[in-house]
Parts: C-alpha cells; structure tokens; sequence
C-alpha cells in the first residue's frame, strides 16, 4: 500500500496542520517527504453515521493516521472516531504534539496504548515513513 499519512487534529490546530501538510507534499521543502489526506470538511453534527461515513470516505488509501496534539485535542469526537476507524483497519496510530502546546494527552491514545511523541520534524518524517 502506497505510503500516505491521513492526519488527524481539532478544527482549532487546522493552520498550523495544513502549514505542515505543506511542508510535507512540497518537493523543495527537504526536511519532510510524505504524503498526506485529511478531512478538510468538518460538520457541524453529534450523527455518529455521517461522522463515520465521512471520516471512511477520507482515509481510503491512507495507510496510517497521525493525530496532532494541540490544546483542545483531547476533548475532539471527531479525532476519536479517527482514531478508532484507522485501528478498526488495522492500521497504525501515532500521535504527536504541535510545538509550543501542553494539552492533555487524548483519552483515546492512551486506551489504545498509544504513545504521544514530542514535536520535532525528524520524528514526523519518522512516524509518516517507518
């Protein structure tokens, strides 16, 4: 399965989240070299189906998911549900934090036993690559 990182983040990391997809799909920009998908559209809906049908419809072809970990990460339904979708597709999670936040870590990462990484490059080029 081709490499493609699906992203994961709260409506409110969106600037600094789309300033690192940018970086990663820009062939000039030699630090980061992946490529990535995410849920550009966001609704505004607690209907568990539409938020599950729209998070499937995004991860087709990825093969991983990357959560980033802002502030408000942890109180996110939809980065549960993205969260919860790539496992239930037996694909890999890995979470890291947005440079400069302290949030709490998400309650779904840590019942799945997955690790919140600090924030460098190097480790999101590892994480989107390995």
């Amino acid at each position: 399965m081709p490499n493609v990182c699906f992203f994961s983040f709260t409506e409110a990391d969106r600037g600094v989240v789309l300033t690192i997809k940018g970086r990663a799909v820009n062939s000039n920009y030699n630090a980061l070299n992946f490529r990535v998908k995410d849920l550009l559209k966001r609704w505004d809906t607690e209907d568990i189906s539409v938020i599950r049908q729209a998070i499937s419809k995004a991860m087709k072809g990825t093969s991983r998911t990357i959560v980033f970990v802002g502030e408000r990460t942890h109180r996110s339904r939809w980065v549960r549900e993205e969260v919860e979708t790539t496992l239930g597709n037996r694909k890999p999670v890995y979470a890291i934090r947005l440079k400069g936040t302290n949030g709490s870590k998400p309650k779904v990462l840590e019942e799945n036993g997955i690790t919140l990484y600090a924030w460098s490059e190097k480790r999101l080029q590892d994480l989107a690559t390995r």
